[in-house]
């Protein structure tokens, strides 16, 4: 994930800084003395990565940015976007980011170039997923919008609720939207018909994520809930923390968590222990995203933060005006 409701979080990081684009090599830290500068508030709410070198990140005021090098050096895209972006996914060289008043952008190439696509909705998306040419976004008021053609037609289905949804996931049919006080919803027709299931939690749930039948959903005071049955029956994992978890990633059994205060959480067991591990910030950190052992997170203060060793070890790039954390 990725997205948090501005009230909730208002009095958490109201700056806005300059950064200059430097960059971490695989290896560590370095700083590159004519690095691209731009303009990246407070915020970056998410990420994806197509391999080791391609990655993409957004943020507020319509931000885009990308590495083709695995992080060592960053450039802005431009987005045409004025609206927060909440959540970027992507599907060979076709991209798609969501955010704020329903905005959906689309790129075909790789992210040279943005185009925005026709929602139908002025509510908030705060999160998309694809695979090939389906496309699900989740958001406001129960929004719940999918595509089966790349987001050229894009279709409103009742989702049975008027929460906010933080999260989608799929594999192949199956798709889950997770949201406030315990939402977890779940379609087996590709997004067309959604049921809801019983999480028995109150809290926010923020992120969903799964291999196979087996699914991960983390939210709000810590809440881990994992599910071996494709989320017919849910089970309460020990976090041993009471931070935000924001959102998710994994590779087979192994997991990462991340969440507030520069939280990260690992397993090497699918869940049944979870250690943390040091991420070196105090910067609530919103979205999360493996390519085998090498992972990225990003979050507040603009902090981009990589690791090659599958988190034991977890880098951040350095800028002027970007406080350490």
């Amino acid at each position: 994930m990725r997205y948090f409701a501005r009230d909730k979080l208002a009095g958490w990081a109201n700056q806005a800084f300059l950064i200059s684009v430097v960059c971490f090599s695989l290896a560590g830290c370095t700083k590159h003395e004519q690095a691209e500068s731009f303009d990246v508030t407070d915020r970056l709410q998410g990420l994806w990565a197509r391999d080791a070198a391609q990655v993409w990140a957004v943020g507020e005021e319509g931000a885009i940015l990308h590495s083709a090098d695995g992080g060592e050096h960053w450039r802005s895209q431009k987005s045409g976007a004025v609206e927060q972006l909440f959540s970027i996914w992507g599907s060979n060289s076709q991209l798609w980011a969501v955010g704020a008043t329903g905005a959906i952008l689309h790129s075909a190439d790789g992210g040279d170039r943005w185009q925005p696509q026709k929602s139908g909705t002025d509510h908030q998306l705060a999160s998309v997923y694809a695979i090939g040419l389906q496309v699900w976004a989740v958001g406001e008021k129960g929004t719940i919008l999918y595509s089966v053609n790349g987001g050229k037609d894009w279709q409103s289905t009742a989702s049975g609720t008027k929460r906010q949804l933080y999260a989608v996931y799929a594999t192949g049919s199956q798709v889950w939207a997770v949201g406030d006080d315990g939402t977890i919803l779940r379609s087996a027709d590709g997004g067309q018909k959604w049921q809801p299931q019983k999480s028995d939690q109150a809290v926010s749930l923020r992120a969903v994520y799964g291999s196979g039948s087996q699914v991960w959903v983390v939210g709000d005071s810590g809440t881990i809930l994992h599910s071996v049955d494709g989320g017919e029956h849910w089970q309460l994992q020990t976090s041993g923390t009471v931070q935000t978890l924001a959102a998710l990633c994994g590779v087979g059994t192994e997991l990462w968590i991340v969440g507030t205060d520069g939280t990260i959480l690992y397993s090497a067991d699918g869940g049944q222990t979870w250690q943390p591990q040091v991420s070196g910030t105090a910067h609530h950190l919103l979205d999360v995203f493996s390519i085998g052992s090498q992972l990225w997170s990003v979050g507040y203060g603009g902090a981009i933060l990589h690791s090659v060793d599958g988190g034991r070890n977890w880098q951040r790039q350095t800028a002027e005006g970007l406080p350490s954390g």
